[in-house]
């Protein structure tokens, strides 16, 4: 079979997002995790992942309509 294939752009905002978001981790952990509570830390952590997701499921999803059979 003949499946859709993305456009390359959208794997490249993809993975130039994946990167972004490891470096504000590396960022957030050298220079700001010691300000705050180990909780407070993981509240970041799961804020930004949850923003990553949403950016990235906003990227994927009119994709993943035009190409749903």
């Amino acid at each position: 079979m003949n499946e859709p294939q993305p456009e390359p752009k959208r794997i490249y905002v993809t993975v130039i997002i994946g990167l972004l978001w490891m470096l504000f981790l590396g960022i957030w952990l050298f220079f700001y995790a010691a300000s705050y509570s180990i909780l407070q830390n993981i509240a970041v952590f799961i804020i930004s992942l949850v923003v990553v997701g949403a950016i990235i499921t906003l990227l994927w999803l009119p994709w993943s309509f035009k190409n749903s059979n």
